[in-house]
């Protein structure tokens, strides 16, 4: 059966066809051809004699190969890294976008590595010694991240966004054409093709599980290779007959596995106390390189495949990531070299008075909140998951949540939102009020009672004068404030050290037909009796692209926390302080993203955009007491496509990588 266009594209070049014999020279010419080949024989063995005598005499070293690659973001910006087999360090590339995740050739000549420079994310490829420019090779406006070569090196499969959401594509180095394997609504990627050219085993969440999946470079034959355990960042060995992942069994630490052939074939190598990720085999089969977050900052790791301890190959103050062996180079490294090596020095929270945080979506990434110098992070508890019958709670995401921030010493701001289908009228949805706050006093009750300690602050409902965020009606400062009294009552009584927070509202100006004016609602709460009901006043003031100070005659800027600071004041209110509970600015993208297109910056942007709220907040507007940045990692999870909004406002990268803001940051 022939097979398709975009499969033979994919399939080795044909050898080349036999040319058609060129007519006979004549005798003379053939006797002068004769003479001119001795002769160039005769030089080609003069020169050979030369280089050996010169080899004899003056010890001229062989090149040797570089050792390998990995991309860091020690220079500003994400970039590419050798290391050369004298020790020396050396750019591969240096751009002011984003370069992550290199991955050799099968021969050593070149590296393919994901690349933000097109102004999107693609896959590009370099020549492994420089002297041939970088080169786009997929030109797509979705994100197209992860590479992995094949074994021919004509041909490099990686992860794309191009349907909606992460899946795996394959495509020839040569042609523009690519191939997708797989077709789901939830996350494949992290790709490795097997040096035997049969596999490409990849990451992929199903059902809420991350698993580790094997398909035919043909998109058939797919199959989860480790139904017992969860995993994620696949390695091949050479021969093709081990698999090392990073996988992890209920609520165990995350360790380093290897699974091998037969029965009993799953062998745990190592277990780490920390994150750990982005792993590779070396050629020889001697070493996997992974990284870790350790001593306060990511560096990257040797571990010998027979187990021991691992030993730490960068020691710098930046995010170090992604190393790969040279498969032409054989790695060597002595304990004398990883004991002399320093360890690092990380930047530590800064005494301000005004807290930094940021809401995060996966638990599993809460470390990094300390990697950015912050000491709060936002979660969110939904009523209706928590009690889905009345007096039934099921605690485990609120326990999650608990237990991951508070592992690393992070205060926590708790969101409280939803309301269960027995608590709301018949027909309304989740963000719909209780119809009877009796209820939702004893659940807030419940909630502080459980966390009393633990929980920092409460935040009370979301965007509560956005129509979407009242049950799809009118939103009704009044009917808030009855919820806000409620809230704060219960939550005094059972932990009275815990903050309340009043719901975020959205800065909406005059308001709209979806929307009630933020300064409106703010005194129609006032006017309620919201006054002494909240410990801070929640506002979530975007940028929508200016800068912060800049003034927008329709409300739309960072700045009306200083028109909301007004009516506190009018109100007699004006000690409370503000707390900027969701803030920060959308990247630019070909989804339409609706509303949240207005004000879209590209990923420069938003860095400078960020580090301004927190260089101009504390000085110009003191009343402001905390600034929760939205979000770290939203582009990362499964659960949400790629058109999803807030996936543009976090600060990494789907493939987990830091975006700029994340950079500056952390080092401001």
């Amino acid at each position: 059966m022939d097979k398709s266009p975009i499969i033979q594209s994919l399939a080795e070049p044909a050898p080349p066809q036999p040319k058609q014999p060129f007519p006979q020279p004549k005798p003379r010419l053939r006797l002068k051809k004769f003479w001119l080949a001795v002769a160039f024989g005769l030089l080609i063995l003069l020169t050979l004699l030369t280089s050996l005598g010169l080899y004899y005499y003056y010890d001229v070293p062989q090149i040797r190969p570089s050792l390998y690659a990995f991309a860091s973001d020690r220079e500003g910006n994400g970039d590419i890294f050798i290391m050369e087999a004298n020790k020396q360090l050396r750019n591969l590339t240096q751009n002011p976008s984003a370069d992550w995740n290199p991955i050799w050739s099968p021969d050593g000549k070149m590296v393919a590595f994901t690349s933000h420079r097109s102004g999107n994310s693609d896959i590009w490829r370099v020549s492994a010694d420089g002297r041939t420019p970088p080169r786009n090779l997929t030109h797509h406006p979705a994100w197209d991240y992860s590479p992995t070569w094949s074994p021919s090196g004509q041909t490099l499969a990686f992860v794309s966004e191009r349907d909606g959401d992460a899946e795996i594509f394959v495509q020839n180095i040569i042609g523009n054409t690519a191939l997708q394997l797989t077709f789901n609504d939830t996350v494949d990627h992290l790709p490795t093709w097997s040096p035997d050219g049969k596999y490409i085993a990849f990451s992929a969440v199903r059902d809420g599980l991350e698993r580790i999946h094997r398909i035919r470079f043909d998109g058939t034959d797919e199959q989860i290779i480790t139904p017992q355990i969860q995993g994620t960042s696949p390695a091949w060995s050479l021969d093709s007959n081990r698999l090392a992942f990073i996988g992890w069994k209920n609520e165990e630490q995350i360790a380093i596995y290897i699974l091998g052939t037969g029965e009993n074939n799953l062998t745990q190598l190592y277990q780490s106390n920390g994150w750990i990720g982005s792993l590779h085999w070396s050629a020889d089969g001697q070493w996997l390189t992974f990284t870790s977050w350790q001593s306060g900052n990511h560096e990257v790791y040797a571990l010998p495949s027979t187990g021991c301890l691992p030993r730490r190959l960068t020691t710098n103050i930046a995010w170090d990531d992604f190393l790969v062996m040279n498969p032409i180079a054989h790695f060597t490294m002595t304990l004398e070299e990883n004991a002399a090596q320093p360890l690092p020095t990380r930047k530590t929270a800064s005494n301000s008075d005004v807290a930094k945080g940021i809401s995060l979506a996966d638990l599993s990434k809460a470390y990094l909140i300390n990697d950015l110098g912050f000491t709060w992070g936002k979660g969110f508890v939904n009523w209706a998951t928590v009690e889905p019958e009345r007096g039934k709670f099921r605690w485990v995401d609120a326990d999650n949540i608990v237990k991951a921030l508070g592992d690393q010493k992070i205060k926590i701001l708790m969101r409280v939102h939803g309301t269960p289908n027995w608590a709301r009228p018949s027909g309304k949805i989740e963000s719909y009020p209780p119809d009877d706050l009796t209820h939702f006093g004893e659940f807030m009750s419940a909630l502080a009672t459980r966390y009393q300690g633990q929980v920092a602050a409460y935040e009370i409902w979301n965007e509560p004068n956005l129509t979407y965020e009242w049950g799809n009606q009118s939103p009704n400062p009044t009917a808030y404030t009855a919820m806000l009294q409620t809230a704060y009552v219960a939550i005094k009584q059972a932990d009275p050290a815990a903050l309340v927070i009043g719901g975020g509202l959205a800065t909406t100006g005059q308001g709209s037909p979806t929307a009630y004016g933020d300064l409106a609602f703010l005194q129609g709460m006032y006017e309620a009796g919201a006054k002494g009901y909240f410990d801070a006043f929640g506002s979530h003031a975007y940028t929508f692209g200016n800068s912060p100070d800049i003034i927008d005659p329709n409300g739309l800027s960072l700045s009306r926390v200083a028109e909301q600071h007004q009516i506190m004041q009018a109100n007699g209110d004006g000690d409370t302080p503000i707390w900027i509970t969701e803030t920060g600015n959308a990247i630019k993208t070909h989804w339409d993203l609706g509303i949240h297109n207005v004000g879209g910056v590209t990923e420069e942007q938003q860095a400078e955009t960020i580090a301004q709220i927190y260089q101009t907040v504390p000085h110009k507007w003191p009343f402001v007491k905390a600034i929760f940045l939205f979000n770290l990692d939203f582009s990362t999870v499964s659960w949400y496509p790629a058109n999803e909004q807030m996936r543009w406002y976090a600060i990494l990268n789907p493939d987990r990588t830091p975006r700029p803001a994340y950079i500056k940051l952390g080092r401001d």
